[in-house]
């Protein structure tokens, strides 16, 4: 099967809810679990998981330094990414609280030079101030720039004069130049860089040391490397000065600070009550955008399993996060990793140990049931999502492998209840039969729980995407260097009369024309659309895949030999 190419996310239970099992238990399970993903020859990850006030789990899996092969620790710091903004708008809060500000005010006030001055304080910690965030700037992460270090000043000097997506408060779209902002206003309210504030304000407080932004260039004890890549071949992630993502993404830390600042925050010990609700408080406008689920103030918001849930997880150059907070009964999940790549996500983690905590294990837990070939072949089928979209079951070599249109193919496996399970991640179908036990629809369940999304079986026949031919003069315009983001390429080549795109450190794929600019792979679920003046070679291309639309501008026409 395929790899990604690129990639910087009401059901039936094991066992009855109940609040978790005995420490041995969960911590066996757990490090069986995770031992399985992060190895001695992978980048590695902390995790931290505490409830009711106590630490039940501090350990650390695979490696933080594979040139050194010196394996990862509980002490190492990582980058926190956008895990930073709920300290971020902490801050913004407590200031609120000491009479500072208020979350009505303009921008204005702050930054009076600023274009859209008119947009709140509200309005960019909830991502609704329609102001262009500035890692969708076209090229602007895949270029040189994001190399250097910028002041606060330079650095919103980057998107100031850039057109806004939509009027304040019109619609809802994650932003980082937002919480730039908010790191500007933070500045200019205390005449403290944002996150020294933050430090003697919020941190000190709760006795918390590693967390902070530090410059590149100090020599910081602990501080671990970021790979990019699948987790079998990593490489060194790109460079990135983390002035750069300043107070929407620069934070980094150990694990177990992270887990006390949790624990704090959302058990009163940081703001007031009043100013925490605001901080927790659902935003509709958000829950469109957002796939059902709300966000607050640097926090997402939305049900696990039925009971409420806080989280937020961030990507940045060669470190996944992820946060994830139960009320009931105080779970509080700490997961930082050193590798940014396709592959199990930090999400799906996550919430498997949430399960195994729970006593709330998902279907992928149990065994795979040894069916025959015949009853493998009988899931095969066309299943209709919406008007526009299908997912198709194949049979092949022996396993079952599922794909929604346009996305990857993945593999699922049968077990007890009639069910078919992800094998790379915690989603499975449940399906629904008549009363003669032929097969009528399969329900996509998620890890977050709920209905579930239901696709009716329209055809036993697999559903076959159309393609083109193209013109040999036409490929040549095409072929070439794409550059996603810095180190890592597109390479375009014409192979044997047809396309052959190949990621840096990956294999080549073919690709089948759907139209003179336009290809796909249905087995890694890629499409690429070129970017083609009348005359002459493509200017770029869009790789659309697994939910992401990366742009990358051409770089130029050499083309190795494969």
């Amino acid at each position: 099967m395929g790899r990604i190419i690129a990639g910087v996310f009401a059901a039936a239970f094991i066992a009855a809810p109940c609040w978790g099992q005995a420490d041995d238990g969960f911590a066996e399970q757990a490090s069986e679990m995770l031992g399985s993903i992060y190895t001695e020859q992978t980048p590695g990850a902390v995790v931290v998981v505490s409830r009711d006030g106590e630490v039940v789990f501090n350990e650390a899996f695979g490696m933080a330094s594979l040139e050194l092969n010196v394996p990862m620790a509980p002490d190492h710091i990582l980058r926190l990414a956008s895990v930073t903004k709920q300290y971020t708008a902490a801050a913004i809060l407590a200031l609120a609280e000491d009479g500072k500000l208020s979350l009505d005010d303009p921008l204005s006030k702050f930054l009076p030079d600023f274009p859209v001055g008119e947009v709140t304080v509200h309005q960019l910690l909830n991502h609704t101030s329609g102001i262009k965030s500035y890692t969708s700037i076209e090229g602007y992460m895949s270029s040189e720039r994001i190399r250097k270090d910028l002041t606060t000043d330079e650095l919103v000097a980057v998107f100031a004069d850039e057109p806004v997506d939509f009027s304040p408060g019109e619609q809802w779209s994650y932003n980082n130049s937002g919480y730039v902002l908010l790191g500007a206003i933070i500045e200019q309210v205390t005449d403290k860089p944002w996150n020294e504030f933050i430090r003697e304000r919020l941190l000190e407080p709760l006795e918390i040391e590693s967390t902070d932004a530090y410059a590149d260039a100090t020599v910081l004890p602990g501080r671990v490397p970021g790979y990019a890549g699948p987790a079998d071949e990593p490489q060194n992630a790109g460079f990135l000065s983390m002035t750069q993502p300043h107070a929407a993404g620069s934070l980094m830390s150990t694990a177990i600070d992270v887990d006390r600042w949790q624990r704090a925050l959302h058990g009163g010990r940081v703001l007031s009550d009043a100013m925490y609700e605001r901080m927790i408080a659902p935003d509709s406008v958000s829950r469109e955008a957002y796939g059902g689920h709300d966000y607050g103030y640097g926090l997402l918001l939305t049900e696990w399993m039925g009971q409420p849930a806080i989280y937020h997880g961030g990507g940045i150059n060669g470190f996944m996060t992820m946060t994830f907070w139960l009320p009931e009964p105080q779970l509080s999940i700490i997961l930082l990793t050193n590798r940014a790549g396709p592959g199990h996500s930090n999400q799906d983690i996550t919430l498997r140990l949430a399960g195994l905590a729970m006593d709330k294990s998902y279907p992928g837990e149990l065994p795979e049931l040894e069916l025959s070939d015949e009853a493998l072949k009988a899931f095969q089928g066309t299943y209709r999502i919406d008007e526009e979209t299908v997912r198709t079951l194949r049979f092949e070599d022996g396993k079952l492998i599922s794909q929604r249109q346009g996305g990857s193919e993945l593999r699922v496996i049968p077990v007890e209840g009639d069910r078919l399970v992800f094998t790379e991640s915690i989603s499975w179908f449940t399906v629904e039969r008549d009363d003669s036990g032929a097969i009528v629809a399969l329900i996509l369940h998620q890890g977050w729980g709920g209905d579930g999304e239901r696709a009716e079986r329209v055809s036993d026949e697999v559903w076959e995407r159309e393609s083109t031919e193209v013109s040999a003069e036409q490929l040549d315009r095409l072929t070439g260097r794409y550059e996603i983001q810095p180190g890592f390429v597109l390479t375009v080549r014409v192979v044997d009369g047809g396309m052959q795109i190949q990621a840096t450190g990956q294999p080549p794929f073919t690709m089948q024309a759907e139209s003179p600019v336009k290809f796909y792979n249905s087995q890694i679920g890629a499409d690429i659309v070129f970017d083609l003046p009348e005359t002459g070679p493509a200017s770029g291309l869009t790789l659309y895949q697994g939910g992401q639309e990366l742009p990358a501008p051409r770089i130029n026409d050499e083309v190795d030999s494969e």
